[in-house]
């Protein structure tokens, strides 16, 4: 554009600005049809606009006059963070209906009770319709808050008051506020080794540094955990959070014991460094004894983050954070600057629903389904699989977690598994901080047809078995 840039020294302004300038000029000139009575060089197919040093070229055709806009080079840096997209490609293959799927974690439908949820929907609309159909406070509708905080004596073994409850939009909402609230970039958050693939999702958006700490069959080991932070204080790095999820965890199944949990608050506290619990599960108790919440043993040291979607009902997208008020404070901060308040009409239907004593029922209900699904799948492994195979076995919750021998990559078994037989399950790595757990993947038994998990589990041998083969066949070449 050598007369637009001439003006461009003229008047005194950057190539840069004059470039662009040029292109919304060229624009004008299409749509307003003028274009042939301009100069040669002014008829470029090319415009150019820049930003942070990267060019978004826009091509048009002759007969094209509308403008495409080439979005690769405007993405935030972040979203290289949290672009991997292979795992959802191959999950949407699992929801062919010839596929056996024990990927994704949904609740059973069997476990809603639909016309217990319609008599209360329908009470609602006809008592609070107006109302349940407005903007609320940001904080939660506060009937629904005292109800919450009353419920945690008696479950979660605290004692606290709305003022300590933020109603969030779902437990990744309650995820994603408690990060923005708290993590700037670059600081530190210790996580579990393997975690919640969408927390870790939730961090990586607020370009948090990891440091993991393993799991065994009682959960975080505290000792290595000690050792991390140990190491980092020596390098002056004190982490914003500790991330776990202490009851049948997601994606591992085990659970946290009662001396960790509370050897965790301890070290948490020693370090000044806050705990973010996970409870997503906890409700869901197969059998044993419940141990202490972790918010619980320390109130002021634990950021505690529950959902409704495993005790109601994911449709309505509704969780909590218990917390300090000043915290409480902050997050409503945060809150403003993404949804301004969770559903209104959600909040009063769970709260009527609750108060009328229906919520408990239901988990009841939903334990015994859940309970006979993870027997079945227990059964299956421990007659199917083949040797060189370990899983662990929870005692509630969602989910179980299998282990094959060294060298096996269960992200292109993966694929093979929905190819050959019709059968998936979620890979090992995107559980992991680093990626690591290629020979280890998911098995989520909660919302399965019970009459498909034996077929379902003998497919899924077939696959391990075959792999585990052409490992030893690689290993003698």
């Amino acid at each position: 554009m050598p007369m637009l840039l001439d003006y461009g020294n003229i008047l005194g302004v950057s190539r840069n600005f004059s470039l662009v300038i040029g292109a919304c000029f060229q624009y004008s000139t299409r749509i307003y049809g003028i274009e042939s009575f301009l100069p040669a060089h002014f008829k470029s197919d090319y415009w150019t606009f820049f930003r942070k040093k990267r060019a978004v070229f826009v091509k048009h055709s002759g007969s094209d006059r509308g403008l495409h806009m080439g979005w690769q080079g405007l993405y935030a840096d972040r979203m290289a963070l949290i672009s991997d997209t292979s795992i959802i490609g191959l999950l949407k293959l699992a929801e062919r209906p010839d596929v056996i799927s024990f990927a994704g974690g949904l609740p059973d439908p069997r476990s809603f009770p639909l016309a217990a949820m319609k008599e209360v929907s329908d009470w609602v609309f006809d008592n609070q319709g107006g109302a349940a159909m407005q903007y609320g406070p940001t904080a939660g509708y506060t009937t629904l808050r005292e109800w919450i905080a009353e419920r945690m004596k008696l479950v979660d073994r605290v004692s606290l008051t709305a003022e300590h409850i933020i109603v969030t939009t779902g437990g990744v909402e309650a995820m994603d506020l408690i990060a923005k609230t708290f993590i700037n970039p670059g600081d530190t958050v210790v996580v579990e080794a393997p975690t919640y693939l969408a927390a870790l999702h939730v961090f990586r958006s607020y370009q948090a540094r990891f440091v993991d700490v393993p799991v065994d069959d009682d959960g975080m080991r505290i000792d290595l955990l000690e050792e991390r932070l140990s190491a980092l204080k020596r390098e002056g790095v004190r982490p914003k959070l500790i991330y776990t999820i202490p009851a049948f965890q997601n994606p591992a199944g085990v659970s946290m014991s009662e001396e960790r949990r509370k050897k965790l608050v301890e070290v948490a506290d020693r370090y000044g460094i806050p705990i973010l619990e996970d409870a997503a599960y906890a409700e869901l108790r197969f059998e044993g004894p419940s141990p202490s919440s972790l918010v619980s043993l320390n109130p002021d040291g634990v950021l505690f983050a529950n959902t409704f979607s495993k005790i109601f009902g994911p449709g309505v997208r509704l969780g909590w954070i218990a917390a300090p008020p000043e915290v409480i404070a902050q997050l409503c901060q945060a809150k403003q600057g993404t949804d301004q308040c969770s559903s209104t009409l959600g909040q009063r239907l769970v709260y009527e629903y609750g108060k009328r004593g229906l919520i408990e029922p239901q988990i009841e209900a939903s334990i015994s389904l859940y309970r006979e699904k993870r027997d079945r799948v227990l059964q299956a492994v421990a007659s199917l699989f083949p040797p060189g195979c370990t899983w662990t076995r929870p005692e509630g919750g969602f989910y179980l977690w299998v282990t094959l021998p060294e060298g096996v990559n269960t992200t292109p078994m993966l694929e093979w598994a929905i190819q050959n037989e019709k059968v998936a399950y979620v890979a090992g790595p995107p559980f992991y901080a680093d990626g690591r757990g290629q020979n280890q993947f998911r098995l989520c038994f909660s919302f399965i047809n019970p009459e498909k998990i034996e077929e379902g589990i003998r497919r899924l041998s077939r696959v391990a078995e075959h792999h585990i083969e052409r490992r030893h066949h690689a290993q003698q070449r």
